[in-house]
Parts: structure tokens; C-alpha cells; sequence
């Protein structure tokens, strides 16, 4: 924990953004996703989705040396495999028009709950990683403009599906 720390806000952002996009696949598990697939598919996602949610957790919560690029290579395909879960997940088991405003929904959902989380916390996880790269102010710049992007993007993504009658009625 960082006592008397001041917390940056632009870290803080991206990597509540970027855990809030690791929880959101277990969101739609949670919901019951993978009962509209077969059950051959929830044998072969579930335990990819285990390692890959575990794999980048660990990345983003441990202070972790050495292999710098077969940890690098691991967390890519990790990335790669969460991504297409939640994509098979978003495509086949919801709705076609509305998927992309749930999964913005939920995004922000999640990240929202992280920020409240680490408020007592102090500065852990991506954000701890991420206030090293952000100190020189070309990246943080770049950083801050992609992550106002990103979270005006899924604003008015979550505000459209959250305000159409039909997203409620089903």
C-alpha cells in the first residue's frame, strides 16, 4: 500500500479499465452464457478461461522477474484467448443488435466496481505497473487520449443500451 502516495488518475483509469475488461467475461458466465452453447464448448472455454484469467492476473498483481518474453508471449495468448471467449460469448449466446451496449454495460459495470475497491487499497495492480510507464508525458498524453476515447466510446454505447425500451423488454 502506498500511504500518503498521491494516486494517479490517469493509471488508475486505464487499469481499472483493463481489469474491468478481464472480469467481464465472468460476468456473462455468471449470467449463464455457456448454457447456450453445447456442453463440449463450456468443457474446452471454461478451463482456457480459467488459465488465461489467471494468467494476466498474475501479470497485472505480481511483482514478477526474469522471462521477460516468454511471460510477455503468455500473456498475449492469453489476451488473445479471453478476447475470443468473450467474443463467442457476445456473438452467439446474446441478442445480435444489442451486444456490444451489454458488453460496454458490463465493462463499465466492473471497472466501476474495481475503482471502488482500490480506493482503500492504494495503488495496486495495473495501476502500480502502469504509473512507471506514465511518467513521461508523451505516453501518458497518448494514454490519456485512448482511455478518454475508450471510456466516451463505452459511455455512450452502455447509455444507448441502457435507454432503449427494447434492451429491457428482451
Amino acid at each position: 500500500m502506498t500511504a500518503g502516495r498521491w494516486r494517479d488518475p490517469v493509471a488508475a483509469g486505464i487499469g481499472a479499465l483493463l481489469l474491468g475488461l478481464l472480469a467481464t467475461p465472468w460476468v456473462y458466465v455468471g449470467f449463464g452464457a455457456f448454457s447456450a452453447f453445447p456442453p463440449s464448448f463450456a468443457a474446452v472455454a471454461t478451463p482456457l478461461l480459467i488459465v488465461a484469467t489467471l494468467n494476466l492476473g498474475l501479470e497485472a498483481f505480481g511483482r514478477l522477474r526474469g522471462f521477460r518474453i516468454p511471460r510477455l508471449v503468455g500473456a498475449l495468448l492469453s489476451a488473445i484467448v479471453l478476447l475470443v471467449i468473450l467474443s463467442g460469448l457476445m456473438e452467439i449466446a446474446l441478442a445480435k443488435s444489442k451486444e456490444a451496449g451489454l458488453l460496454a454495460t458490463l465493462w463499465l459495470g466492473a471497472s466501476t466496481v474495481w475503482l471502488v475497491v482500490s480506493l482503500p487499497l492504494g495503488e495496486v495492480g495495473p495501476e502500480a505497473i502502469l504509473r512507471s510507464y506514465l511518467s513521461n508525458p508523451v505516453p501518458r498524453r497518448i494514454a490519456l487520449v485512448v482511455a478518454n476515447i475508450l471510456f466516451t466510446v463505452l459511455v455512450v454505447l452502455s447509455w444507448c443500451y441502457l435507454t432503449t425500451p427494447s434492451a429491457f423488454i428482451g
